[in-house]
């Protein structure tokens, strides 16, 4: 990603115990690895799991003076319950789901951009690790495919540095394996001079 005309805002929403928090973290660190400016927040209920949670990150080239995103550039749904986020994407943003448990959406729901990618990521992750732990890697590394945020080796460094040693080689590969389940890549204009809404091309 280059230089950017306004912070770039993404949101991974699930429920707590899905590891969308850590996926926000990693992203957030391979980003400042790329020499970007970042600002992560996090939201979450008191329930350790099961609760409604997302990760917000806003990024751009310059230092960032308000620390909150409303409306995002990215959108990243792990749960089925968090779908009615996607009111809150951009105007022909980007939207990726994990659509394991959904069978059928609410109408319009997609109204503000036809830029999304269903991948069954949780039904994914048990049959290649026999565990859906790792779904969040596997839409982490579909994420980065996807809309060309950071390069997926910033995103390897990252893991090493912030995971237990124990978890590292199957986020690694989960993030791998992300990568490959789109051909779709949604880069960001970003080469505006006239601070406008940044679409997708």
């Amino acid at each position: 990603m280059k230089n950017l005309v306004r912070p770039f805002s993404v949101r991974i929403a699930g429920i707590g115990g899905q590891g969308n928090l850590i996926s926000g973290l990693i992203l957030a660190k391979a980003l400042v690895k790329s020499g970007k400016h970042v600002i992560q927040t996090q939201n979450y209920t008191a329930q350790v799991r099961g609760g409604p949670s997302y990760c917000d990150l806003l990024i751009s080239s310059d230092p960032i003076d308000f620390p909150k995103a409303t409306i995002f550039d990215v959108l990243v749904i792990l749960h089925p319950s968090m779908i009615s986020q996607c009111k809150n994407v951009r105007n022909n943003g980007i939207i990726l789901v994990d659509d394991t448990y959904i069978s059928s959406y609410p109408p319009d729901i997609f109204r503000m951009t036809r830029r999304k990618i269903m991948v069954p990521a949780s039904k994914l992750s048990y049959e290649k690790f026999g565990t859906e732990m790792y779904a969040n890697m596997i839409m982490l590394g579909l994420t980065i495919k996807a809309s060309s945020l950071v390069d997926v080796n910033s995103v390897i460094e990252a893991i090493k540095e912030n995971m237990k040693p124990t978890h590292i080689e199957n986020n690694i590969e989960a993030i791998k394996y992300g990568t490959t389940l789109t051909e779709k890549v949604y880069k960001p204009r970003i080469e505006r001079k006239i601070p406008r809404t940044i679409g997708f091309e």
